[in-house]
């Protein structure tokens, strides 16, 4: 009997891994080179909720885009221009990073010693981050995924 189960399982396993998947999947960090971003640096990119990554300029206007799986609704339009739900989420999160970074934050002398973390920096765009060189980072955009706050990130 666990023989038999054995072999089932061997069976199964050989049978899904020579099946190709219909589903293409690509990771942020495989697209997020390729993306044009809002030359005043005023942008930000943002990983919506429909698998989308896309740059958005400072009035919420795509820049560019790239889908990171294609089991994503196609429509008019889409996935360049973004469906209400999401340019909300981008909206809200946007102000919400805003807002995080307008708060005081101080600098320790403790932190000089530390390496510094692009994603360890809250950002509402691109330009935010770049301006974080004088702190020694060298982060190049914001990138912010669904509803949460942005990062800067090192591109």
């Amino acid at each position: 009997m666990k023989l038999f189960t054995a072999l089932g399982l061997i069976t199964a396993t050989c049978l899904a891994a020579a099946m190709p998947s219909s589903h293409h999947t690509r990771s942020v960090s495989d697209v997020l080179p390729g993306l044009k971003r809002d030359a005043s640096g005023a942008g930000f990119t943002h990983v919506g909720s429909d698998n989308v990554v896309r740059t958005f300029d400072k009035d919420f206007n795509v820049v560019d885009f790239a889908r990171l799986d294609d089991r994503a609704p196609s429509g008019a339009g889409w996935p360049r221009s973004p469906g209400a739900a999401v340019l909300e989420e981008a909206k809200q999160a946007k102000a919400r990073s805003a807002a995080e970074v307008s708060k005081p934050r101080s600098r320790s002398p403790l932190e000089g010693r530390q390496a510094n973390s692009c994603v360890s920096e809250f950002c509402p765009d691109d330009s935010y981050c770049k301006g974080l060189w004088l702190y020694g980072y060298n982060c190049t955009s914001c990138m912010i995924v669904s509803n949460n706050i942005g990062n800067c990130l090192q591109v």
